[in-house]
């Protein structure tokens, strides 16, 4: 069998039993056949079909972002506005008149990224400012967390939603004094227009997906979980696979129960290839906590005693998760909220009594009780965090939180001191900034961009962080016999850095300069 010797690197394996080595002998099936010594492996494997020297560069096992919503990256970067940081309303009525004037044959007009907390208002824009800038096309305008939409009066007219339309449980349909609507939707109402925009054909997601394949390989990320896929999307990941067309490992996870309907979505069959997984199930128990929507256990600030939203009531929940877990699918649930985290877990305590064998996992998980970390550790879950948010969501925090939460929101090292699989993410694009070395910072300082501290008891060190994106997002993947260190039999998925992170005070100054997948270069700056 013909080898490929990587040699003078210094490899950071994220293998315990050998962190460090110099050299990596990768076999033709993409995987990982030794490391060790550059002596150690010329004298065992004596010659190579092919050598590449990397000078003493730093190599790292490729990173795997557990939660970011990867076609949806890719919508911004193709069809979608993309309004992240925007300052102001007037600012955003020129972008969205300049999108819509660049873009005459655009049916539905469709935004993404406000939030009120940075705008010089500091209000959502409503139907009204939409109708100033276009009335003739439908609009729909989501905010940066997405768990809160504008629609204008052309998107409200052609969903045939009106003051009298039900509200759907775990939705707001927000109106103003004298009971008309504001044109802003939370939650599962969000479906009540969101569900009347035509669905994309192949082709647009084919663009949507490899365009965002694209962009994360430049940032050093091989694997990635698209955590909420309806039926089309689905379809086209696994058309994609089968021509061989997927440039990052996907995990994607089918969502069951769609917003603005309570019309289950059928399940697929569980999928499994080197590059895409189908075998964990998405449910959302409440909403965001920069919106203000996550089930919390105590008022928001300036409420009138409004704690949130829960998204699911407990029957529904598990009878839709049992279905799932009988045909062998683990379950991913969206908990932020005290109340959500703990509605989660019943659920799951009784779906492990069905099958203790799936690992089940939360993703985002704000907070945490005792009573809730027993039932990490009892079921060996993981929790899925994005430490990123402080960095770019503190201000919302800030203003909405009781202050005796700010200290203890996202809890990493509460997560880590009690045993429980910690797999780090961004949700991009619920941030701008998917950039995982910045993340990773965010992590071990829990500094805003502004260099307010959020959480400073939540610290964790950098091995920590930079485990929790590589190994630890593989065991939530259920692959870290797979991927996640450089270790024989594993993929040979790893990126060259540009500097050492672990000489470094600040590591969101790292940048990959290659990056490999199953021993092949994929990207190179």
């Amino acid at each position: 069998m013909n080898f490929k010797l990587i040699y003078n690197a210094n490899i950071i394996t994220m293998d315990d039993a050998f962190p460090k080595a110099d050299a990596m002998v990768i076999n033709t099936l993409g995987k990982i056949e030794a490391v060790g010594t550059e002596k150690e492996l010329r004298d065992k494997f004596f010659s190579f079909s092919k050598e590449v020297n990397f000078q003493g560069k730093t190599i790292v096992p490729g990173l795997n972002d557990a939660h970011i919503h990867v076609w949806k990256i890719g919508h911004l970067r193709t069809y979608m506005l993309d309004v992240r940081g925007i300052k102001s309303i007037v600012e955003f009525k020129v972008k969205l008149k300049d999108f819509v004037e660049k873009n005459p044959g655009t049916n539905w007009i469709m935004a993404r990224g406000i939030n009120e907390m940075v705008l010089e208002e500091k209000r959502l824009p409503t139907k009204e400012d939409l109708d100033e800038v276009i009335s003739d096309r439908p609009v729909f305008v989501i905010r940066t967390c997405a768990h809160v939409g504008i629609a204008n009066s052309k998107a409200i007219e052609i969903s045939e939603v009106s003051e009298t339309t039900e509200v759907p449980f775990g939705g707001e349909i927000r109106k103003n004094k004298d009971g008309s609507l504001q044109g802003i939707f939370t939650e599962r109402a969000l479906g009540l227009i969101m569900n009347n925009i035509p669905a994309f054909t192949f082709d647009e997601y084919k663009n949507m997906i490899l365009e965002a394949h694209n962009y994360l390989l430049s940032l050093g990320i091989t694997s990635a979980t698209d955590p909420a896929a309806n039926e089309e999307l689905l379809d086209a990941y696994i058309r994609l696979d089968k021509e061989g067309l997927l440039k990052v490992r996907m995990n994607v996870f089918p969502l069951r129960i769609p917003d603005g309907s309570d019309e289950i979505q059928v399940l697929p069959e569980i999928y499994e290839s080197e590059f895409l997984q189908i075998k964990t199930v998405k449910f959302f128990s409440d909403g965001g906590l920069s919106s203000a929507t996550a089930a919390i256990n105590v008022p928001y600030k300036n409420t009138d005693g409004y704690k949130g939203v829960l998204r699911l009531d407990y029957d529904k929940f598990y009878e839709t998760a049992k279905e799932a877990v009988d045909k062998g699918f683990s379950v991913a649930t969206h908990a932020i909220g005290h109340q959500a985290v703990d509605l989660t877990l019943k659920v799951y305590r009784d779906l492990f009594k069905i099958d203790t064998t799936l690992q089940h996992r939360i993703e985002h998980v704000g907070f945490l009780s005792n009573e809730n970390i027993k039932d990490f550790q009892t079921m060996n879950m993981t929790a899925a965090m994005q430490p990123i948010f402080i960095y770019e969501l503190a201000n919302n925090f800030k203003s909405t939180l009781p202050d005796e939460l700010l200290d203890v929101v996202y809890p990493c090292k509460t997560v880590l001191d009690n045993g429980i699989n910690l797999a780090l993410s961004t949700d991009g694009p619920v941030v701008k900034e998917i950039n995982p070395w910045v993340n990773m910072e965010t992590a071990v300082t829990r500094k805003a961009a502004d260099g307010f501290v959020i959480g400073e008891s939540q610290k964790i060190t950098f091995q920590q962080a930079l485990k929790a994106y590589t190994l630890g997002s593989a065991i939530a993947d259920n692959l870290g016999h797979l991927k996640g260190s450089l270790s024989k039999g594993k993929f040979a998925d790893f990126i060259v850095l540009d500097k050492d992170p672990f000489e470094l005070e600040n590591v969101s100054d790292v940048e990959a300069s290659q990056t490999w997948i199953n021993g092949e270069l994929k990207y190179k700056k």
